[in-house]
């Protein structure tokens, strides 16, 4: 084999690992989401475990167009600082081939990323994007919504209905005690609210996804608020209420057209003659020009990996010293330039500003010019330390000046390759055990914080580039300032902590024993007598400072930074202000001593006043309903609540047919206080945001509050036993990561964050599958939050016992 071939095929190798790595890093991190959000349907709807797997299998491909480039700049700087580290590329330029020689493996990584890429983009992601529109149509339209009804909560998914039930026995289809339906504006305009002692909820067999709820031993109240005088009611042994599906359900019945993301290559330029021949000027030119945007897009982002392994080689040839972790934050800034070009750009081109061929190749056009530049400087022999090299060079002078005024030995062999303070030159006789005790502490101290530092501010550019590319279609498309999207960033740490917190500690721990093995201190350690499970012991009460930190931060920090972060995202793209949770029939409590229902239009906490107010007071063992209650307007004056415009009608307990009046002016009436009600209101308008917004006291009392309004809290339970679990979560991942990085041994620091990474995954596919069942009530809210870290931490504890010491 020529000598020239060999080396090609060497460079190659060295390519292979880092690139895999990366794209495991991206891949994971855009799945992360994709994964939750599937697990979560999985258990809600009693999917199979093939739809599910089909499900998650269709969010790859579009995730692996964005991760191949990403990655492929990735391998290519890490290999080429490696090999520009190690001198190789000058004895390549001793045998006389020279840099340029290197183009070779370059551009046959580049072409094969490239074509991978194509192939996954052009043929792959249409079929699997429009093969899971139409499972998810199929999962939603043959999953019954009987199975979303829970005890004790209301129900009002299906527009016009609101369901409730005291309680779900087993066996059946779904038997119900004390059961409530009420049918909104039904024939006449009237509403029709049925109390039952028992029931069923079942659905057709005719695959309409028609509900049918048969009710037994119950009243029924039918009634306008706008014509008391229509009143009525009825009792009845048996009685069923159809209830039809949503209008969207009805429309999944039929296969989805397709749209051109979901059309394979070929068929994108007949689609582009169809568009022409439209006869509507405003469609056919919209129409025509996203379609061309389509076919360029297609094209420009694999091509991407091309370009991004020709400027991997320049840039990774010139910070030889920088290390794999100034590469990935290299490559993080590289994509994130390319994604505001692109992004910016296309939404111009969509707009008609530009070309459509402008619009999408800009940002290649801008990596080839960066490209071009970086050869040029290559090639005039400039070098340049990256910051983050000078960064660990000032830090290991300035820790090395600190341990010499306090009598620390002068730094040894190899600090000045690593930028860390050598171990004392006596580790025996006339040096106290104590002394040394110490010194090794701070030198693990030292690597795990140094580590760790990288890792957080990795991970924290990494989130912020994925929530930057969401943010700039709003700061296009609504004319934002760069301004907001900044106010934005200066609350979205605190939020992600919890989450990126956890896996900094992992890869820090398993990172830092793995360079300490691979430089022989570990084995120097255990030389001088020093217990590796002694060793790991700062990295221990470090992480454990850490976790006190993160549980004041969640609680105290992150509840305020995060609602104004979804406050500013919610301004850059255009959203009103948040009131989810409001129903279009109004809401549906129970008060506090659950003999009193509310349905109220719309509740005022500020102002403590009620518009559409209806009253039922009821005996929940009969059932039936003893008092009817409506006011147009209620307000609270201090003392009681004071209602205006509105009507009475009692119920008497021997069937008779009781009393009604109205009224206009003021009427005073004992309900539930305020409070009560302004805590649901918050917790509800909030919606699924709440516990990331809330500190955990005041999510206990919102849960207290809800669960006696009727309200699901399952969700809110594992969120507030989740706020206790999180911040532990640093120091189990700690624990589970450190036996492995001791069995890493000398294969060095690249090795080692793979390890962890296949560790995070392993983690937070746990979680998301006990939060899920948490969340479907299969497993207690306690279990479900704590049940991964009491699994991991009890293994790494284990693990431990059998690390070589």
């Amino acid at each position: 084999m020529p000598k020239t071939t060999r080396l090609t095929l060497h460079v190659l190798s060295e390519f292979v690992a880092p690139t895999f790595l990366g794209l495991s890093i991206y891949g994971f991190v855009l799945l992360m989401n994709a994964f939750l959000l599937v697990a979560r349907l999985a258990l809600s709807k009693n999917l199979s475990f093939s739809v599910v797997l089909r499900l998650f299998s269709f969010e790859i491909p579009q995730l692996l167009v964005l991760a191949i480039p990403m990655a492929t700049l990735l391998g290519v700087l890490i290999a080429f600082g490696r090999l520009s580290a190690d001198h190789e590329i000058v004895a390549i330029q001793g045998a006389g081939l020279g840099p340029w020689f290197l183009l070779r493996p370059v551009l046959i990584l580049g072409i094969l990323m490239s074509l991978a890429s194509f192939a996954i983009y052009a043929v792959v992601v249409p079929r699997t994007s429009y093969a899971s529109r139409i499972l998810n149509s199929e999962v939603l339209l043959t999953g019954s919504m009987a199975t979303n009804l829970s005890p004790r909560n209301f129900y009002s998914e299906i527009p016009g209905y609101v369901l409730f039930a005291d309680d779900i026995r087993a066996g059946g289809e779904g038997r119900l005690d004390g059961v409530f339906v009420h049918q909104a504006q039904g024939e006449g305009g009237e509403s029709y609210t049925f109390f039952a002692q028992d029931g069923d909820l079942f659905q057709t067999r005719d695959g309409s996804g028609r509900l049918i709820a048969d009710l037994r031993k119950g009243v029924c109240h039918v009634y306008r608020e706008d014509r008391p005088q229509s009143y009525r009611f009825f009792g009845f042994d048996r009685y069923q209420v159809p209830i039809e599906p949503p209008p969207y359900l009805k429309a999944l019945s039929s296969p989805p057209p397709r749209a051109i993301q979901n059309m394979a290559f070929t068929e994108l330029f007949p689609e582009l003659k169809r568009a022409r021949e439209t006869k509507e000027q405003a469609i056919r030119e919209y129409r025509s020009r996203a379609t061309r945007i389509e076919i360029h897009q297609r094209l420009a982002l694999p091509f991407t990996c091309l370009l991004f392994a020709l400027l991997g080689m320049p840039l990774g040839m010139t910070r030889a010293r920088s290390g794999k972790g100034a590469s990935f934050a290299l490559s993080i800034a590289v994509t994130l330039v390319y994604w505001i070009v692109f992004t910016s750009a296309r939404d111009q081109a969509l707009q008609g500003r530009v070309p459509a061929f402008v619009g999408v190749w800009s940002g290649n056009l801008v990596t080839a010019a960066w490209t071009a530049w970086a050869f040029f400087r290559m090639r005039s022999g400039a070098r340049e330390e990256s910051w983050i090299w000078r960064i660990r060079s000032a830090s290991a002078t300035l820790a090395a000046r600190v341990l010499r005024r306090k009598g620390a030995a002068g730094p040894g062999p190899g600090v000045g390759q690593r930028g860390l303070p050598a171990p004392p030159t006596e580790w025996a006789g006339s040096a106290s055990p104590y002394r040394l005790v110490g010194l090794v502490d701070r030198l693990v101290a030292v690597h795990y914080l140094r580590v760790l530092a990288y890792s957080l501010l990795s991970a924290y550019v990494v989130f912020a580039v994925v929530d930057l590319k969401d943010l700039l279609d709003g700061v296009l498309q609504q004319h934002r300032s760069v301004w907001m999207v900044l106010d934005y960033f200066k609350y979205f740490a605190p939020g992600k902590l919890p989450l990126i917190l956890p896996v900094a500690c992992l890869v820090a721990g398993v990172v830092a024993f793995t360079l300490l093995g691979r430089s022989g201190e570990l084995t120097a350690m255990k030389a001088s007598g020093i217990s590796m499970r002694r060793a790991i012991v700062p990295v221990l009460l470090a992480t454990f400072a850490l976790c006190v930190a993160l549980f004041l931060v969640q609680d105290q920090i992150a509840p305020i930074t995060n609602q104004r972060a979804q406050e500013a995202k919610d301004r850059i793209q255009g959203k009103p202000p948040r009131t989810y949770g409001l129903t279009i029939g109004g809401r549906w409590v129970f008060g506090s001593g659950g003999t009193n229902l509310y349905h109220y239009r719309l509740y005022d906490p500020d102002h403590q006043t009620f518009q559409g107010l209806s009253v039922f007071k009821l005996d929940r063992a009969a059932p039936k309903v003893l008092e009817h209650r409506f006011a147009s307007l209620a307000k609270w004056d201090g003392k009681s609540w004071v209602m205006e415009r509105g009507w009475l009608r009692t119920f008497p307990a021997d069937k008779t047919v009781g009393t009604f009046r109205t009224f206009e002016g003021d009427e005073r009436c004992d309900l539930d206080p305020p409070e009560n009600f302004a805590r649901r209101e918050i917790t509800l308008n909030v919606g699924g945001d709440l516990p990331d917004q809330m500190s955990l006291v005041d999510l206990g009392k919102q849960i207290t509050s809800l669960r006696d309004s009727g309200y699901d809290t399952t969700r809110l339970k594992v969120a507030f036993y989740s706020k206790l679990a999180q911040p532990v979560t640093p120091l189990v991942m700690v624990l589970l990561g450190l036996p492995f990085a001791f069995q890493v041994g000398r294969r060095g620091s690249l090795y080692g964050i793979g390890v962890a990474l296949v560790l995070v995954i392993v983690y937070w596919a746990t979680f998301a599958i006990f939060n899920a069942l948490g969340f479907e009530t299969v497993l207690p809210p306690f279990l479900a939050a704590w049940a991964p870290n009491i699994l991991y931490g009890l293994l790494g504890s284990y693990l431990l016992l059998f690390i070589g010491t």
